[in-house]
């Protein structure tokens, strides 16, 4: 008879842990649905960052091309006319940007820094949104 009992008690008990393990409890939810907002809030912050990024870095390239294509200008007029050039032709920097390309929203100055009648140092100055970019080439006089 205790056997009995002791059986029933044990087949009782077996059926709440049972029923106990089938479902989630509140806090369980609760706690999953915290985890999945915070991952998709952190995938949709890198996604934006990583847009931010791009354009960017596409911003600051077409910067970087219009600068090569101010340096290859100069170049072509220091070889072409070469004494109008030489004669302070170098600081001539009234093309539009537009002449180079399609580069609205960028503009540019051209500032001569240490220049004599052997050397001239041109530095080539790009903007554009709340960025800058600056290079500079160093023209050496030949054969005059």
């Amino acid at each position: 008879m205790k056997n009995k009992k002791s059986l029933k008690f044990k087949v009782e008990r077996l059926k709440l842990k049972i029923g106990r393990a089938e479902g989630q409890s509140l806090i369980d939810v609760i706690f999953s649905i915290g985890i999945v907002i915070l991952v998709l809030t952190g995938v949709v912050a890198l996604v934006v960052n990583i847009a931010k990024v791009k354009r960017m870095t596409y911003e600051r390239q077409k910067g970087v091309e219009l600068s090569q294509l101010l340096i290859e200008n100069k170049i072509l007029e220091s070889k072409n006319n070469l004494v109008a050039f030489w004669n302070g032709g170098y600081s001539d920097d009234s093309k539009p940007v537009t002449d180079f390309g399609d580069f609205s929203g960028y503009s540019y100055n051209i500032v001569a820094d240490g220049c004599s009648s052997q050397k001239c140092n041109l530095i080539f100055n790009v903007q554009w949104a709340d960025q800058s970019l600056s290079v500079e080439r160093l023209f050496l006089r030949q054969g005059i």
